[in-house]
């Protein structure tokens, strides 16, 4: 039986519900305007807050126009993704991601995937913090096979191959579901969605004769 989630309370709603008029009138003004031309001082004035405001809850102008990444591992998911045996290690990191749903939408996905390839300093900001997320990964996968070295399936391998396979197929993952408009949104969860996604990788993968 799965535990039942207590609602938002109040404050959160209203914490909520400032981020994303943060993040949409961001990405509206950039849609309108391009991201060189907008402002931290223009998107306040948007989303009607003060910049004092504005750093609370974002730490600066490519956050509030990227939005927040529909994903999170945390220093959490990282330990339990370094402390737990598992014989399908993709599966383990999928099942440590917590999902940000309630601040994201495809809809707004797709708006942002477009605002990236329209402004390269955009694609810069996206690709360091994806470099970020997936450097901490990859060493909680090294202390992981560390620990559980029969957990490896190309042992003949040096283990940072391996560790870079794993991380690189959670990466492609998270990019069929994120960025391609034509994946298969009929799943449970998004969490679900980057597992199916894994899934469809791994099979093609078995596919190939070489």
């Amino acid at each position: 039986m799965h535990p039942v989630t207590k609602p938002p309370c109040l404050r959160e709603r209203k914490r909520q519900a400032t981020l994303r008029r943060i993040y949409d009138e961001a990405l509206a003004l950039v849609e309108r305007h391009g991201a060189d031309a907008v402002t931290v001082e223009d998107i306040c004035a948007a989303a009607d807050i003060s910049r004092r405001t504005f750093f609370n809850y974002v730490s600066s102008k490519d956050d509030a126009i990227l939005g927040a990444f529909p994903f999170e591992l945390d220093a959490e998911a990282l330990a339990a993704i370094e402390a737990t045996q598992s014989d399908n290690l993709i599966e383990l990191i999928v099942s440590q991601m917590k999902e940000r749903s309630e601040l994201v939408s495809r809809g707004l996905l797709e708006r942002r995937r477009l605002v990236i390839s329209d402004n390269p300093s955009l694609a810069h900001a996206s690709h360091k913090r994806r470099v970020t997320v997936l450097t901490a990964l990859a060493r909680a996968v090294d202390k992981h096979f560390a620990r559980f070295p029969d957990d490896r399936r190309l042992p003949d391998l040096p283990v940072e191959v391996e560790v870079h396979i794993v991380v690189d197929v959670c990466r492609s993952a998270l990019s069929l579901y994120l960025s391609n408009p034509h994946f298969p949104a009929d799943t449970g969860s998004a969490v679900d969605g980057v597992r199916r996604a894994a899934r469809i990788h791994t099979a093609y993968y078995k596919e190939l004769t070489w």
